[in-house]
């Protein structure tokens, strides 16, 4: 079963968030081929990502090895950030714009999980659609 525009869209989406995120660069980019090198804490990482995929299938195991890569390198799902302790001192300006910018990236982080679950869940829906009209 072929996939459709709007889930190349999800992909689209994806990649310009991470685009946005300290230590994701894209390494190649043509049209339908993407390669995005990943650093996160100390860890390295690749994700190739295409367009060219044409299989609800294969584009559930291209979001599943993101999933899997995003995991590798300790980006997990759902958590909630816990920020140090806070000293007796009181926080100076560039402790607060840290704190900010900390808190900043990891919602990315997590917006990009949501993205990958939402996109999943999109080519489920698609996949049954295709198959009632197979059916029917």
């Amino acid at each position: 079963m072929s996939i459709s525009a709007a889930q190349n869209r999800w992909l689209e989406k994806f990649v310009k968030l991470l685009l946005t995120l300290q230590g994701v660069e894209q390494e190649s980019d043509n049209n339908d081929c993407r390669t995005l090198t990943i650093t996160y804490n100390g860890k390295f990482n690749k994700i190739n990502l295409t367009t060219l995929v044409s299989e609800i299938r294969d584009q559930k195991n291209q979001y599943s090895q993101i999933r899997n890569t995003l995991t590798e390198l300790g980006i997990e799902e759902g958590k909630k950030l816990v920020p140090a302790k806070r000293s007796r001192n009181p926080m100076t300006p560039e402790m607060v714009t840290a704190r900010a910018a900390q808190q900043k990236e990891f919602d990315a982080w997590q917006e990009a999980w949501q993205i990958i679950r939402q996109a999943e869940m999109s080519l489920d829906r698609e996949y049954e659609i295709s198959i009632m009209k197979d059916y029917y």
